[in-house]
């Protein structure tokens, strides 16, 4: 598409008839004509309320057409004042604009045209005296101007109101009595006036807390007169709690007080809105090029019911959904899914929070490397009851239900987890989803990171040499930019040939464990070795499992073996696809030989270090003891029970390797912990945990460990020592029961 010709709908309220999509137009001319028939001289004030963006000024619109269509004879009906306060910011410009207007309308003859005075007949000349005397006697009082805006008039300038009317101003200014004189003068002339006239104030509600009592004020008491009849246009609830604010008294009251009927806005019926929303998305559809077949009919059935149904309530709301549509479209690359980048325009414009957690979750939301650890091994009611509670802290809590069906829909892996695989519905599997973990970044990433240069990106994948593109990783490493490096290359990945891919996933390899930002958060690794190992995965994909095998087991024998422990997530996830593949799951990466052989070699490298070091204690050793753990679990309880009954260190790092972590979403801050008290009984026993950690508080090798294997450790005892049981502990009770143990050790 040329994206030079890119239309985005504008918020301009609709004019012409022609332009109604959702069936307005009878209540318009309704209104309208209760504007023009209405019984007696009395003032007649109609409030129409409805929410912003309810399309309250494209009905408005629609009344102001209604009221200047001539009749039969050619007469206009009415004469209509549209008045429009925001320009105006003093109670003096206010007042002095409004009667100039109101003046105007009244100075027309009966097929609403203009005439001078000098060919006025009639009552005419006698009303637009008396409006004019009117007029004169409520600027030049500063009683009356007190009474407006709340404070003195200061000099209005009459030319304000044109020559005509400031002509007859001038001439009457030595009559000009008391403005309740005059009121009631004007009153009595407009009796014999045989017109009307239609003042229309819109947007009220947009106005600041002052300029709202002005206009009421204008309308309650210095402009009601006979036959001038007003519509007025406002959000009820901002009104009311401004004159609340401003009045110091009850806004509904005031308002009550003020509009004589009140009439609300007719919602828009779902039916319509879903009409006109589904009929804008087709013409992006075709205007962006898609095709027909691009396009998962149950993936896109199932995004309809989630995402577009009775999610977008406003005709303001649809435009500004499709305005941001279009502008995704033409940043993103071509090939990205329309189902998936529509889902994610809606969370966007309804819960953006939600959509920054899910552009760092990448690994839970895919299933990729280190997810199902986290996963597998707990109820499928536990996790959607977690992950329900964690996005209770960044979207409404009202809305937490919804933004988990929301992420179910669109992650089918997530889905599974939660028990919520009815949300899972796909016809075909798109190379291009966002829920694969090699096309994921290309939802969030139109272009180069901050600081990372296209020219370098594309001659490390299609230029450099194995070494070049090494040393490139190892600068990136160095300068903490690895994850961006490695993730602008995967985006580049799909057009490789087979002979580069070879080239780049051996120096990808040997980078491994290169990276500064190590990191192993439960629900989303940021790590680069984590990143390094996707873009490997995505190779691999293109390779085919033999030459993926020969490729690292020549990649590990090079680096003489530093690369095993970097592995041990990569063969994790290997491992679980083996599991899986006799229930349909997916194919492994790898020949099985190659699993196993490269998995037994990561356990023996665990067990050879062991002897040396506490591996409890090494992040780089986390996934390699649970892959022990999986592969042997004999040498690796033999090994726990070593470290853990040694002393208070080793035990307190011994319980920080299997706690679950819940985390905030919004903060990113664990907020509690909770234990599998029996598994940590098959290692050491309980009862003998606290004095190990006293051991190790007095003579202050605990208070040697890292802060959260302290925390971790004082957040057992919490739950060893009291009555919850399996359930979760909070960071909060454990960070008091870790403070005490600091003070009595400074005491000691």
């Amino acid at each position: 598409m040329d994206n030079s010709n890119l239309s985005l709908a504008t918020d301009t309220p609709i004019k012409a008839r022609e332009q109604d999509l959702i069936g307005r137009i009878p209540f318009a001319e309704r209104l309208a004509g209760i504007l023009k028939s209405a019984a007696g001289p009395e003032s007649l004030v109609i409030g129409l309320y409805g929410p912003w963006g309810s399309g309250k000024t494209s009905v408005i619109n629609l009344v102001e057409n209604a009221l200047s269509r001539k009749n039969d004879d050619g007469k206009a009906g009415v004469s209509v004042v549209r008045f429009e306060p925001w320009n105006y910011l003093t109670a003096e410009q206010l007042l002095a604009q409004f009667l100039k207007e109101v003046g105007g309308a009244l100075d027309k003859d009966a097929h609403g045209r203009r005439t001078l005075f000098s060919k006025l007949r009639g009552k005419r000349p006698e009303v637009l005296n008396a409006f004019a005397a009117y007029s004169e006697a409520l600027i030049i009082t500063a009683g009356a101007a007190a009474s407006l805006a709340g404070a003195p008039l200061a000099g209005v300038a009459v030319p304000a109101f044109g020559n005509r009317l400031a002509s007859k101003l001038r001439k009457s200014a030595d009559r000009a009595g008391s403005v309740s004189a005059e009121k009631q003068r004007l009153e009595e002339e407009l009796l014999k006036f045989d017109g009307r006239v239609v003042v229309i104030i819109d947007d009220i509600d947009r106005l600041p807390n002052d300029q709202v009592r002005m206009v009421f004020q204008l309308v309650a008491s210095l402009a009601k007169l006979p036959k001038i009849n007003y519509l007025l246009s406002f959000d009820e609830e901002v009104v009311t709690r401004a004159l609340s604010e401003v009045q110091k008294c009850d806004g509904a009251e005031y308002l009550e007080k003020v509009v004589q009927v009140p009439v609300r806005l007719p919602s828009i019926s779902s039916g319509d809105l879903e009409r006109i929303l589904l009929k804008d998305i087709n013409a992006i559809f075709e205007a962006f090029a898609y095709r027909q077949e691009d396009l998962d009919d149950n993936r896109w059935n199932g995004v309809c019911l989630t995402f577009l149904n009775n999610r977008l309530f406003t005709i303001r709301e649809v435009r500004r959904f499709t305005n941001a549509l279009k502008a995704k479209l033409s940043i993103l690359p071509r090939f990205c899914c329309f189902e998936d980048v529509v889902a994610l325009a809606v969370l966007e414009l309804k819960v953006p929070k939600l959509v920054d957690w899910i552009r760092v979750h990448k690994d839970f939301l895919c299933g990729t490397i280190g997810s199902s650890l986290y996963m597998n091994n707990m109820d499928l009611k536990d996790n959607l009851a977690n992950l329900e509670a964690q996005f209770s802290e960044i979207v409404p809590s009202s809305e937490a239900k919804w933004a988990v069906e929301a992420v179910c829909r669109i992650f089918p892996q997530v889905a599974n987890k939660t028990g919520m695989s009815h949300c899972v519905s796909y016809s075909r599997e798109s190379l291009n989803g966002i829920w694969r973990a090699d096309s994921f970044d290309l939802y969030f990433h139109s272009n180069m990171p901050d600081g990372i240069d296209v020219h370098e990106v594309q001659d490390a994948l299609n230029v450099s040499e194995g070494e070049v593109l090494l040393e490139a990783l190892r600068k990136h490493a160095e300068a903490a930019s690895m994850i961006d490096f490695v993730s602008a290359m995967r985006a580049r990945v799909s057009t490789l040939e087979e002979e580069r891919g070879e080239v780049v996933a051996k120096a990808c390899l040997l980078a491994l464990g290169l990276s500064r930002e190590k990191s192993y958060a439960a629900l989303a690794s940021t790590s680069a070795d984590l990143e390094l190992l996707r873009l490997i995965e995505l190779l691999f994909k293109q390779l085919g499992p033999a030459k993926s095998g020969e490729i690292l087991r020549a990649s590990v024998d090079e680096s003489k073996g530093r690369v095993i422990y970097p592995l041990a997530p990569f063969l994790i996830s290997q491992l679980n696809s083996l599991n899986d593949r006799g229930n349909g799951g997916c194919n492994t990466l790898l020949p099985e030989g190659d699993i196993f052989e490269l998995s037994d070699a990561v356990c023996a490298k665990v067990g050879e270090d062991a002897t040396a070091r506490n591996l409890f204690l090494v992040d780089e050793c986390h996934y390699a003891l649970i892959l022990l753990k999986e592969r042997k679990p004999n040498e690796f309880m033999a090994y726990a029970k070593r470290v853990a009954n040694a002393d208070g260190a080793g035990c307190a790092s011994f319980l920080s390797f299997g706690p679950v972590r819940y985390t905030s979403l919004g903060s990113g801050e664990v907020t509690s912990f909770s234990f599998d008290k029996t598994g940590v009984a098959k290692v050491v026993e309980l009862a003998k945990i606290d004095g190990l950690l006293a051991e190790a508080r007095a003579d202050g090798s605990f208070f040697e460990l890292p802060e959260d294997f302290q925390l971790i450790a004082a957040a057992f005892c919490v739950a060893n020592g009291g009555d919850d049981g399996g359930d979760r502990i909070s960071a909060e009770k454990a960070g008091r029961l870790l403070a005490c143990w600091r003070r009595d050790s400074r005491r000691a």
